[in-house]
Formats: C-alpha cells, structure tokens, sequence
C-alpha cells in the first residue's frame, strides 16, 4: 500500500493499517482479542480523573467540548476519520512536571489506574505484579512524540482521546508506524494509557471474548526488548513487565494519542 493513499491509514475497524514496515506487525487482523467501544460517559471520566489523579482545572463542559471538537477535527479529515470508527477514549491529566518518569509512573499514576479500578468493580482486584524498580530507568522512546504530552503536562491540564488501535503490532513497528502519521498522533506511553484506564477502568472488561494487553509503547524500558503494559486477568486487572523480543503477537497491542 501507498502511504500517499489516505484511505489506507486505518480501516474500518479503527485499526492503524502497517503499510510499509521493517519491523513485524501482522498485516491482517481477524480481531479476536479487541476491545469493546466503551459508551463515552464526559462526567464520570472527569469525576475519575479528579478524584484519583487531582483537580484538573477544567469544568466537565470544557472536557467534553474540546474532546468533541478533537473528535470532530478528525471525522473531517479523510486520512483519519476511519480512526474514530475504533475505540476511543478520553482522558484527562492534570498539570505535572515529574523529573523521573519510572517514579512517577509507579507512585501516581499506577496507583490510580488501582483504586479507579477498585472503586469500579469491587469484586475484582488490580495487581501490580512488576517487581522491577521503575524510578530512574525509564524514559521516553526517541520518535514516539510522547515528549509533545509532558510539554502539554508542564504547562496545564492536558485533555486527550487515546486511540487503543496498533494492534498485533511489534513495540519497534509502534515506533516506526506513528513516525509516518501526521503529526497530531503521538504514541501513548505510561501517563496517558494509565489517565484512560482511570477515566475508563472497565476498558479491557470482556464478557464475550478476551481483551488484547496495553503496551506502553512510547516508554523505553531499562532493558533493551522490553516493556511494561496492562492487562486483563479474567476479569481482575494487571500492569506487570515483560520482555517482548521486538516481536509481534495477535494480542497486543499499543495507542495513539491525540491531544485537544
């Protein structure tokens, strides 16, 4: 396919197509570990973000306009309209400047993805299952863009859609895919993934099938071919590390981000 031809950039499905990749990624998918659409509830999300992550300084409103005009930018372009055919998910983070990303990923952010997840379904459980020391080892994948969400952190509430549709991609074919993308698509990493499970805690929630994992595929891990994600046990929730070999399988997956 010609990465020219806008209607090759995703498909019908909201899936990112892999046009033109050196790294492996599965160029077909028969969708069998997907995520269900999550009915958009701008309210509730808020109300999540706000009480596990902190005052945003934004009205509900607010939140919603900008995610619909987000929303509605790409609908009016050709090249990403198909994307919003897909799982889409807003979020919200409040204004941060953290000086050590694996810090702050295991000491905020995770912990709220655990108690928006608790709070949501009591009868089920989050587990941390990464044993690994995070603080100073993480940072950000050179090319992931993922650097453009921290600027928008330092300088205020930063409102987002987090787009889960890099699927059976390989986390070198995530890398490679979002550099041809236009610019608006920034790879998710570990703070925006963990602020859409919060606003959304039931997203890998399946009762007719299984739910692929989250890679968080913009965070460059301590060890080359390597990285950390979330994932659903039955219906508990996990975050846990792995390494991933710069392969690709039919359940994972990883998101794009657009900011608004």
């Amino acid at each position: 396919m010609n990465l020219n031809d806008i209607s090759h950039t995703f498909d019908e499905h909201g899936r990112c197509i892999p046009t033109n990749l050196s790294a492996p990624a599965h160029a077909l998918s028969r969708h069998y570990f997907s995520i269900t659409p999550p009915q958009i509830d701008y309210a509730a999300i808020h109300a999540r973000a706000t009480e596990h992550l902190g005052d945003c300084g934004i009205t509900v409103d607010a939140f919603a306009k900008r995610c619909e005009d987000l929303l509605h930018t790409l609908r009016a372009d050709p090249q990403s309209r198909n994307i919003t055919q897909g799982v889409v998910v807003p979020f919200l983070l409040p204004q941060a400047e953290h000086a050590d990303y694996g810090e702050a990923l295991s000491q905020r952010y995770i912990p709220a993805v655990a108690h928006a997840f608790a709070q949501a379904f009591s009868q089920y459980s989050f587990t941390d299952h990464n044993k690994n020391v995070m603080a100073g080892q993480l940072c950000i994948n050179p090319g992931s863009r993922h650097e453009r969400l921290l600027q928008a952190m330092q300088q205020g509430p930063v409102v987002g859609c987090y787009f889960p549709c890099l699927s059976e991609y390989s986390l070198p074919a995530a890398l490679e895919r979002v550099q041809a993308l236009p610019e608006q698509f920034l790879l998710a990493g570990g703070y925006d993934t963990s602020a859409a499970l919060v606003g959304t805690p039931g997203l890998l929630q399946r009762t007719d099938g299984y739910p692929p994992l989250l890679w968080l595929a913009a965070v460059q891990a301590e060890k080359p071919l390597v990285g950390y994600y979330y994932e659903a046990y039955g219906y508990n929730l996990t975050f846990n590390r792995r390494p991933h070999f710069g392969q690709t399988a039919e359940y994972w997956n990883s998101g794009l981000v657009v900011l608004g």
